[in-house]
């Protein structure tokens, strides 16, 4: 049996797939991280616990009876985005990673709208945001300038472990999309944002295909992590569009709704449907070539369900099995939670407020909650905030079909009260997330199998969850209240 390997740098936490040459799951293994997120709304990462995380799980890989790493034949890499890593002259990172979350240059993604929003929108699509790579460039350009002077290239999540494996130092086209220094009509860098922002062409990376070859397994690569040296290594793309790319999103009129750190919402569409006379196109480069994505997120989704977690919980283990008993302990909580409403803006908002002066609430509260109506309440509240993203974004209202995934989709207390608020029959596979989509991308690149026929396959194996009307229209009333008071 031969594999190939899908690594996932999230924002919580690190996972690792491995599939077998017909494109199925044979084991995954996951390692929690811990940012470093001050009140300030900093939130930092060393990247080498990236790298570190992945080779723990592919210790444990080593560990299982069967599996020799050995004959992996591709391996490739997704993760968060938005956010950047310096590599300096040495090789090594210069400062720790500033994650998509981070906040602190939100007065710079400001000012570089006041001088360049139509530019922005014309090459991005969207006006600059704090969340960018860009507005980082421009904070430490201004907070830290030792730093930046040292930097040789910036990359993002992923791209740094395509560098550790192989020793190129690159980023694809779609990780590109979310740097702000994307020209989305081309699909490269947009020479009119780097005059604009003043960012030198020598500090930005190369540019590759997300299918194209990076390199191969270094020797020292091969020793750090039990590979065998000279394997393939294929650029990948972002979580998002890795994870879309995993239940086959282009070419069908399916909506996913990610339940991660952060609610990813998204749709693909082909260039052949986009009017290329528009100024600012409708969506982003997807990971497939003559695609676009056409996606957007709210922050805090499994983000607010780890903050209760934290808060409420703190005495039981930070695992996944607190969460269920999370949910045993909210399965008797009615709809409504007794009147708490929660709103999401743990870290400001993104979509369709775009506002990171918005702070999280919990509305309602009396003598009588208790720690399981907060539960309950979360799982309202973040539903409710996809639901006003949904309605937000014209091109989601052509969606016929509705694809839950992400870690949250576990939960399937959360995934009722999601269909119940959206009032939506919806798909969840059996398999999906962004280490699977990515190791799907390697094992087509390299011909080992035919990645749209294994996902028409495995979306045959998913299972559905319907709405009931009785519970919508209870939280169709519910959500009237919670956009009175949303984006406030």
């Amino acid at each position: 049996m031969v594999y190939v390997l899908g690594i996932d740098i999230g924002t919580s936490g690190c996972k690792c797939t491995l599939l077998n040459e017909k494109g199925k799951p044979v084991v995954t293994r996951s390692k929690e991280l811990q940012p470093r997120i001050s009140v300030d709304g900093t939130v930092e990462q060393d990247p080498n616990e990236w790298y570190q995380a992945a080779i723990d799980c592919l210790k444990e890989f080593r560990e299982l009876d069967g599996i020799d790493l050995h004959r992996i034949e591709a391996i490739s890499a997704t993760g968060q985005m938005q956010g950047i890593t310096l590599i300096g002259n040495n090789g090594e990172p210069v400062r720790p990673s500033i994650l998509w979350n981070d906040m602190r240059s939100e007065s710079h993604a400001s000012a570089l709208n006041e001088s360049f929003e139509e530019a922005f929108r014309r090459n991005i699509t969207f006006a600059c945001a704090p969340s960018l790579t860009v507005s980082k460039i421009a904070w430490l350009k201004d907070q830290e300038p030792d730093n930046w002077r040292q930097t040789e290239k910036f990359i993002l999540a992923s791209n740094f472990i395509t560098y550790k494996l192989t020793g190129r130092v690159t980023t694809d086209t779609n990780n590109m999309i979310y740097t702000g220094l994307n020209d989305t009509r081309n699909n490269g860098w947009s020479d009119e944002l780097l005059d604009c922002c003043e960012v030198e062409r020598e500090k930005v990376p190369e540019l590759i295909g997300c299918f194209d070859q990076v390199g191969a397994v270094t020797a020292r690569a091969a020793e750090e992590t039990g590979l065998k040296e000279g394997v393939t290594v294929i650029a990948g793309g972002g979580d998002g569009a890795a994870e879309g790319y995993s239940v086959g999103l282009a070419g069908s009129e399916r909506l996913k709704i990610r339940l991660g750190t952060a609610a990813d919402i998204g749709m693909v569409i082909g260039l052949e449907e986009v009017d290329r006379s528009q100024t600012v196109w409708p969506g982003q480069r997807d990971v497939l070539p003559d695609h676009l994505l056409i996606s957007t997120y709210t922050k805090a989704c499994a983000g607010s369900l780890k903050w209760v977690r934290d808060v409420f919980y703190s005495e039981l283990p930070a695992e996944s099995s607190t969460y269920s008993f999370m949910d045993r302990e909210a399965e008797d909580v009615e709809i409504g939670a007794s009147g708490l409403l929660y709103h999401p803006y743990l870290s400001g908002e993104n979509a369709p407020y775009f506002d990171n002066s918005l702070r999280a609430k919990f509305t309602g509260m009396n003598m009588g909650h208790r720690r399981k109506h907060f539960v309950r309440a979360a799982y309202e509240g973040v539903s409710f905030s996809v639901r006003d993203v949904v309605e937000s974004v014209s091109e989601f209202k052509n969606a016929k079909e509705y694809v839950f995934v992400g870690g949250g989709t576990k939960s399937g207390l959360w995934t009722s009260v999601l269909a119940d608020v959206l009032g939506v029959n919806a798909t969840i596979p059996k398999y999906c997330d962004a280490s699977y989509g990515v190791a799907l991308m390697a094992g087509h690149a390299v011909k080992l199998f035919d990645s749209g026929e294994v996902i028409s396959e495995a979306m045959q194996e998913a299972s559905q969850i319907g709405y009931r009307e009785q519970n919508h229209l209870k939280y169709n009333e519910m959500y009237k209240k919670y956009k009175e008071l949303a984006g406030k």
